[in-house]
């Protein structure tokens, strides 16, 4: 698998909920940014790991 592309992607989606939670009342005053973005950051963390450790 490419984890360079899914850490990229996962990387996109945190920058686009936290202009979409900055600049429009979208989520309202639920709790869901935060848990999206803590999904995203551990699937962040785990492909980096994983692209980050592959020998060259």
């Amino acid at each position: 698998m490419n984890y360079k592309i899914l850490m990229y992607t996962a990387a996109t989606l945190i920058v686009a909920n936290l202009l979409i939670g900055l600049f429009s009342n979208f989520w309202g005053d639920s709790n869901y940014p935060d848990y999206i973005n803590s999904i995203l950051m551990l699937l962040l963390i785990i492909s980096g790991t994983q692209v980050f450790s592959q020998k060259k």
